[in-house]
């Protein structure tokens, strides 16, 4: 009797002996599988209804036939097919102080922009009013200290042409004198030169530019400066002025002595003599003209300045008329004319000493001022 296999049989997996066991339910007959799909036939078709919004737009739905039909979508009208719309605008979202931080549909935190933006401006504000706090502590004494580097500056200045003016009398009573050596007028260019040093020294500081104030803690002492540096440069003007009219005096003392110095003049002489005469007195002529022109022009010695030209224009023509006499052996005439150069250098001389008489006069006046208001102001200085 042969064996057969049938799990080689189409469709026997083993499964007949679970279901034997009662493992798993029995597989349904050829005929319960025929029945199963008539019944699915039979179903009604489902349908989706139009929305009551729209009317329009296609969707495609199943028939229920697994194969019947020749086509397995039909297109159905009226479904709802809500399309956004497009616009080129944009919505923003505008949450006002009643919603708390869970206001939306789902309970979510909700984010506030315009709370952010005030926290930060508040920050802003916070670290403004730091800064102008810190500000109004530091910036006022800086300020300060400016102004009083400033001040010291021209406190020293001051000090230092202050004590210039005592010797500057010193070197006023020599060059005013007639009576003064030449050593005496020597010691007053030194002296002179401190003057002018010491002025010129204080207008460096009174032009040099003030330090800036503060526009939001503007300092008091730094607007104070601007009267302060007027008066200094007033001052230095006034110290530069008096040194050049003691310059002035100094160059006219010294010059007019020396106009016409001819020395010894003979009344008569041989014809040797009388050619040595006649070089030695050009070449006077010659010095006395350039000394002419470093003359300063200055009102106090205008009178003088013309008389000493008017006497060295003479004196040219003077030589002239000297030497022809010698050689014509014209004593009287040769006397007579060195009585006339002795008379005009006495004359220079006697209208030298009365410009120094109303020169010492005005530069003492000069002085004495310049000391009076050199010392106020350094009273301002330290009261400021």
């Amino acid at each position: 009797m042969a064996i057969v296999d049938d799990s080689k049989d189409s469709g026997s997996d083993g499964s007949w002996f679970l279901e034997a066991v009662g493992a798993i339910p029995p597989s349904p007959t050829p005929s319960e599988t025929i029945a199963a799909l008539e019944l699915d036939n039979t179903l009604t078709h489902s349908r989706v209804g139009p929305s009551p919004e729209t009317s329009h737009g296609y969707t495609k739905y199943l028939d229920g036939d697994t194969g019947t039909s020749n086509e397995a979508f039909t297109p159905v009208m009226d479904i709802a097919v809500n399309k956004p719309e497009t616009t080129a605008e944009m919505d923003f979202l505008v949450l006002d102080d009643s919603f708390s931080a869970t206001d939306d549909a789902t309970g979510s935190t909700v984010i506030r922009p315009h709370r952010r933006l005030r926290a930060v401006s508040l920050g802003f504000l916070a670290l403004l009013i730091a800064i102008a706090a810190v500000t109004s502590v530091i910036v006022p004494p800086v300020l300060t200290q400016n102004a009083t580097v400033v001040k010291q500056a021209y406190a020293d200045t001051a000090h230092a042409l202050r004590l210039t003016l005592p010797t500057s009398q010193i070197a006023l009573d020599a060059i005013t004198s007639t009576r003064s050596t030449d050593s005496e007028l020597s010691s007053a260019l030194p002296q002179i030169s401190a003057l002018d040093s010491a002025a010129h020294g204080m207008a460096i500081e009174a032009t040099a530019p003030l330090p800036a104030n503060a526009p939001v803690f503007p300092s008091a002492a730094i607007g104070a400066l601007g009267p302060l540096q007027d008066s200094a440069q007033i001052h230095a003007a006034q110290g530069s002025q008096v040194a050049r009219l003691l310059g002035f005096a100094y160059v006219y003392r010294t010059t007019i002595p020396m106009l016409l110095n001819t020395g010894d003049l003979p009344t008569s002489a041989e014809s040797q003599t009388i050619n040595a005469l006649s070089l030695s007195l050009a070449s006077t002529l010659v010095a006395d003209s350039s000394a002419l022109t470093d003359l300063p022009l200055t009102e106090t010695f205008t009178d003088l300045n013309d008389d000493a030209h008017d006497a060295v224009e003479r004196f040219g023509s003077w030589q002239g008329e000297y030497l022809a006499a010698l050689s014509d052996s014209d004593d009287t005439l040769a006397t007579a004319l060195i009585a006339e150069v002795d008379d005009i250098k006495r004359a220079l001389l006697e209208e030298l000493g009365e410009s120094m008489i109303s020169t010492r006069i005005d530069i003492d006046t000069q002085i004495v001022v310049l000391a009076g208001d050199l010392e106020l102001f350094l009273d301002r200085l330290t009261q400021s």
